[in-house]
């Protein structure tokens, strides 16, 4: 048969694949190697033997790893108690989500028979004297609770081509060519030999079932050549019932031999765990008797600790939880532990009940797209940034687009707004016959630099469109003087901003034209939407009407409760830009969280500034004084200066500590479209293009945990140590 062996380099990893070559199997071992290779392993230079390096979280970068496979044996997992309660969340993906992805990968490419890995302790505090697979199983520990979890979850996947086994393990015992000396036999014997001591936590009369991992390697090896039916989604408890002992008996029995031994009871930890387990079923089933016995397992080691004097058994690769805190310190792509236990993305939307509810409403109501919850958003939008009308539109690019429009923008025109932007300002444009013309950022704030706007305009310059990045106010003063010189119109892009302030003014109530965006990742968020804030009614109504296909109606003030019939006029050519009812619904909800939304971001930035002050490998953001940050994004830059990687491969090494990251923006002017079709070039604006390769925003939304944050901070750090010291 050809088998799959996950873990197949651990400590019982190494002997069942010794076990399945010696049978005649070809073996395929798939595991992380977060140990090192075995190198006391027979088996190593075995042509029937496949080793592929990898985690089991990440199995789809192997795509051909099932392929061809009879059974799978899956050993690899987080063991053990301490490990486990290091980080929950880890063993819950490793042990629980891991496991059940491999099955179902297992059972679509027709793998007959996958045997899991478990452990007898999920009977925990066991409810009675004598405890068999038909016992309720009582898990206390984080490790067996997400065996616990494992097992319950594959037994549902089992058909009649796909069989789980559950093998529940008892503690194992004796050498192996990956050694461990974290296993209660294994430790005892070894503190007795270099310590002359044991110590016995909990008081010693826990029970606890031993096995030797030789005898649990031949035990999975007699499963994997069972008859499927006989053992299809079948539970077993695997060792011997003469391996019962009392932890306390166990220490004496050792001490008896290693001569000289003290036993140190220590009765101030308890430890909940006793189970006395019955292992009739598998003895029977398979004939199954154990050729090891504790004594062999005493000369084993003993034997080991002459071989090696001066190696340290209880050194960070002989213990799990050691290895595991000492892969945490150390970045993924060189075989390390991700900082976070679960990926921290850039951003994410904060939808609660009362979006919901108000979404249903709206729903209920019939009126999905025109409806009264519009004018009711665009009253409040306005409200809340000081302006006298809002426009409620389908995006913040519709909303510009819209602007130019009224603003008589056409084709042959051009416009003036900085590299540092969002492209579909640039679409807009260009669709317009629009020509953009890019005018360099300023080097602290990326936002569009007023001293060099005046050298761009020419005659047919009839607009500025200035971005306040990340939320930070453009210079909307001096920008303004420069637009009232040569009478353009101004148009500010806030997508970014709703919350800013610049000079104790509001952005919205500033500019004649100021866009915001609400999507899905913006300060608050409408799942897709915009709006324009003005003074002017008048110009207020045209765009209404221009957003609404040029109509002098749009369907709710044709058809609502308190409308009349009359015929609809087209006045002017138009676009389907208005925002929807349900849309609208959302807003009116998102609207009365800006504040908290903004104060957790205005938080959260606070502690990266902290956090991340010392390191000098980063730029941190700068804030003018006169200025209200509305922290949409926390854009940070690589000093290239002090740093011999790439902006992208620190994003990728963060990335592969589980922190999202992002790039707002790589310069427009970069684009090789762009640069075709406006004729611009790098080094007519070289602030942009320089900070393009360098810029990288932090997540940061209102769902980030002070946890959250200490992950990404510790990330980073964990990150740039690496690469000061490579």
């Amino acid at each position: 048969m050809k088998i799959l062996v996950t873990g197949g380099a651990g400590y019982l990893g190494c002997w069942v694949t010794y076990e399945l070559l010696q049978k005649g199997h070809k073996v395929r071992i798939f595991d992380r190697m977060c140990f090192g290779f075995p190198e006391e392993a027979d088996w190593l230079k075995n042509t029937d033997v496949e080793i592929i390096q990898g985690d089991i979280r990440h199995w789809q970068e192997f795509p051909d790893l099932f392929n061809e496979m009879d059974v799978v044996v899956h050993l690899a997992g987080l063991a053990n108690d301490p490990t486990c309660a290091l980080c929950p969340i880890t063993a819950r993906e490793v042990n629980v989500d891991s496991t059940i992805e491999l099955a179902r990968q297992s059972s679509q490419k027709g793998v007959k028979k996958f045997i899991f890995a478990s452990t007898c302790a999920v009977y925990g505090k066991g409810i009675g004297d004598w405890l068999d697979e038909d016992s309720p199983t009582n898990p206390i520990s984080t490790f067996s609770q997400t065996k616990r979890e494992a097992e319950e979850k594959l037994q549902k996947l089992a058909h009649e081509k796909f069989s789980p086994i559950i093998a529940r393990f008892s503690t194992l015992f004796g050498y192996s060519p990956r050694m461990r000396f974290d296993l209660a036999i294994n430790q005892m014997v070894s503190t007795a030999k270099r310590q002359k001591r044991i110590e016995v936590r909990g008081g010693g009369n826990q029970w606890r079932p031993f096995l030797h991992v030789r005898d649990c390697a031949r035990a999975i090896s007699l499963m994997c050549e069972a008859q499927q039916n006989e053992i299809h989604n079948q539970i077993f408890n695997i060792g011997h019932n003469s391996l019962n002992k009392k932890i306390i008996d166990l220490a004496q029995e050792i001490a008896s031999v290693v001569h000289g031994t003290e036993i140190d009871v220590v009765r101030d930890d308890e430890d909940l765990r006793t189970f006395r387990v019955q292992f009739q079923k598998f003895i029977t089933q398979f004939h199954f008797q154990p050729e090891y016995t504790i004594q062999n397992a005493l000369q084993e080691i003993s034997d080991w600790l002459e071989r090696y004097p001066h190696e340290d058994p209880f050194f960070d690769k002989y213990i799990n939880v050691l290895q595991f805190k000492k892969l945490k310190k150390i970045p993924v792509q060189e075989g390390g532990e991700p900082t976070a236990p679960l990926f921290i993305p850039l951003a994410k939307p904060v939808m609660g009940r009362d979006e919901e509810e108000t979404v249903i409403q709206a729903m209920r109501s019939g009126w999905l797209t025109s409806g009264h919850n519009i004018h009711a958003f665009e009253q409040n939008f306005a409200s809340t940034v000081g302006a006298s009308e809002g426009v409620a539109v389908s995006s913040c690019t519709a909303a510009i687009h819209l602007c130019l429009v009224e603003a008589g923008i056409k084709a042959g025109d051009e416009v003036i707004t900085p590299p540092i932007t969002w492209v579909s300002t640039i679409n807009t444009l260009l669709n317009m016959g629009v020509k953009p013309v890019f005018v360099d950022v300023d080097p602290l704030t990326y936002n569009i630099d007023p001293q060099q706007i005046e050298e761009k305009i020419t005659e047919k310059t009839k607009a500025i469109i200035p971005v306040d990045l990340a939320g930070h106010p453009c210079e909307l003063d001096e920008i303004q003087k420069v637009a009232d010189k040569y009478h353009l119109h101004l148009i500010e892009d806030a997508a970014h901003a709703l919350g800013a302030m610049y000079r104790s003014r509001k952005i919205g109530s500033i500019a004649k034209r100021t866009c915001f965006s609400f999507y899905a990742t913006k300060n608050i968020t409408t799942i897709e939407g915009g709006m324009i804030t003005l003074s002017d009614t008048e110009e207020a109504k045209y765009l209404r009407i221009l957003a609404t296909n040029g109509l002098t109606d749009t369907a709710w003030d044709r058809y609502g409760r308190s409308a009349f019939l009359r015929p609809q006029e087209l006045i002017t050519a138009g676009f389907k830009y208005a925002m929807s009812n349900i849309s609208a619904s959302i807003g009116m909800e998102q609207i009365k969280k800006l504040h908290s939304f903004n104060s957790v971001r205005q938080r959260l930035a606070t502690r990266y500034f902290y956090s991340l002050s010392e390191i000098d490998e980063i730029i941190l953001p700068t804030v003018k004084d006169y200025v209200q940050h509305a922290w949409h994004l926390f854009i940070i830059r690589i000093n290239p200066q002090k740093v011999n990687k790439t902006r992208d491969e620190i994003a990728f090494m963060l990335r592969q500590e589980n922190i999202g990251t992002g790039i707002h923006f790589y310069g427009v002017h970069l684009h090789p479209y762009v640069q075709q079709v406006c004729g611009v070039r790098p080094e007519d604006c070289p602030t942009a293009t320089q900070i393009s390769n360098e810029i990288l925003s932090l997540p940061l939304h209102p769902l980030l945990t002070e946890e959250n944050v200490q992950y990404i901070v510790d990330a980073i750090k964990k990150v740039i140590y690496y690469i000061r010291h490579h």
